[in-house]
């Protein structure tokens, strides 16, 4: 029995070794679960006419800084239960990021988790840490961009994520879908993604949580773009160091935007105008969105500057100089946990049934404010009705839990970007986790029964 144990073990570590892949060059054709990861040695490239499609579960780990150049077709698509990653063991040096350039039709990712991408070298290449997209589409859903940076003096744009030239004057070709942008930096603007002369980009039910930049858009910056629309969008805790807009800022011409159903939170310009929103040349038009809290150095929330105006109807905020509008309140919001980026809305909450009818489904009888519609029947507070404690909380290394609901299906603990770090199958009702090998800051505590999810906010010093 023993030697059979020995055997099956070689089996499955030789396996473990020969199922990496090595890529470089030109790639066509399908990169499948079975042969990952796929270990990427130099620079990639998806020529003209050609589609290279990814499966779920496939990891791409870039070996050295090289770039994934895409001028055909790429469909990496992923599922909820098994994402695909674009990554690098180098955090320091990172990768090229993904850069579509002239690429054909409209390339699709979902699921996929692209991280630590750095830009370098000369325009184009300075901009989108993660992404590119020259003169190209893409359809982007339920996708991660964690830790990507656009550096080099100051001039870096779009530290996830760089568009330019996309988009059709009569068509939505670009969308961004319930993505999260976290932790993402540009050394020039756009601490997210930078958009450049786009037309109809839509980006809808997505969040931005801690992107930075140093000179306009802690979130995203805006150039001479024509109906860009936002829908169910958060920013929270975005910034801009020296200038203005810590989540929105534009520049240009012409620049036309839509707000509809956003919270913008915690966002900061302590280097200028406009807390959350700086419009320069800019008409925006915002409606049943929150903007509440976002300081900045001389003027808070949105400012409205040279050529901009805003038309800003059933929202609540504090009005700024020269917009019009109407049915708009200014009052605390009333949200579930900030500090924990749970911006869902209180019982006693005046954005309640406070929005008018847009076209989007919602509960009562006038949709919310803000992003997050108010469901009473789910409520806010499922750990205390069912006995949930985590101790000590903050931690400097290891908690304890005790859950008397149902059955303990799995515990999970996640960083602030969604990614599972630790993951404890059919655990008792009570147990010990320890985080001492992991850096200080938030993470969540998930616990999941035969019936729900429950998750709470961890601090680890």
């Amino acid at each position: 029995m023993r030697k059979l144990f020995t055997f099956i073990s070689l089996i499955a570590i030789s396996t473990s070794i020969f199922a990496q892949t090595p890529v470089n060059g030109n790639q066509t054709g399908t990169w499948t679960a079975a042969n990952s990861p796929y270990q990427v040695t130099g620079e990639i490239l998806v020529p003209g006419g050609q589609t290279l499609t990814i499966e779920a579960g496939v990891e791409v780990d870039f070996q050295g800084h090289y770039k994934f150049t895409v001028q055909g077709n790429l469909q990496a698509l992923g599922t909820e239960t098994d994402s695909i990653f674009f990554t690098t063991e180098n955090q320091t040096t990172g990768w090229g990021g993904i850069r579509f350039d002239g690429s054909d039709g409209i390339s699709n990712l979902s699921y996929c988790r692209i991280e630590y991408g750095k830009t370098s070298g000369n325009y184009p290449d300075i901009h989108g840490g993660g992404m590119a997209l020259l003169t190209s589409d893409a359809v982007v859903s339920n996708c991660v961009f964690a830790d990507n940076e656009a550096t080099g003096n100051d001039d870096g744009m779009g530290g996830a994520v760089y568009a330019i030239n996309t988009g059709s004057p009569s068509a939505t070709l670009t969308r961004f879908t319930d993505c999260k942008f976290i932790n993402n930096h540009a050394y020039g603007e756009g601490g997210a993604i930078k958009f450049t002369s786009d037309m109809n980009t839509e980006i809808s039910g997505c969040e931005f949580i801690d992107n930075s930049c140093n000179y306009g858009g802690g979130a995203i910056s805006f150039y001479s773009v024509i109906d860009t629309k936002m829908i169910f969008c958060l920013f929270a805790d975005n910034s801009t160091m020296y200038s203005s807009g810590g989540a929105i800022h534009t520049l240009g011409f012409d620049n036309s935007l839509i707000f509809e159903q956003c919270t913008m939170s915690g966002n900061s310009a302590p280097g200028g105008d406009g807390g959350a929103v700086n419009l320069v040349w800019a008409n925006a038009n915002f409606v049943n969105s929150i903007i509440y809290d976002n300081p900045g150095a001389y003027s808070n929330d949105i400012y409205i500057d040279m050529g901009g105006s805003a038309e800003i109807n059933y929202c609540d905020l504090t009005m700024p100089s020269g917009a019009t509008g109407s049915n708009n309140i200014n009052e605390n919001p009333q949200f579930v946990d900030p500090d924990s980026y749970d911006f869902r809305l209180l019982e006693i909450s005046q954005c309640i049934d406070a929005g008018i009818d847009i076209g989007y489904e919602y509960v009562g009888e006038a949709p919310d404010m803000g992003c997050y519609e108010y469901n009473p029947s789910i409520g806010t507070n499922n750990f205390q009705s069912n006995s949930f404690s985590i101790f000590p909380n903050p931690t400097n290394g290891k908690i304890m839990f005790e859950f008397t609901g149902n059955r303990i299906q799995k515990v999970k603990i996640s960083d602030l970007t969604g990614k599972t770090i630790i993951e404890k199958p059919e655990p008792q009702q009570n147990g010990i986790i320890d985080l001492s090998g992991f850096e200080s800051g938030i993470y969540f505590i998930s616990i999941q029964t035969d019936e729900e999810i429950f998750t709470t906010k961890i601090l680890k010093e």
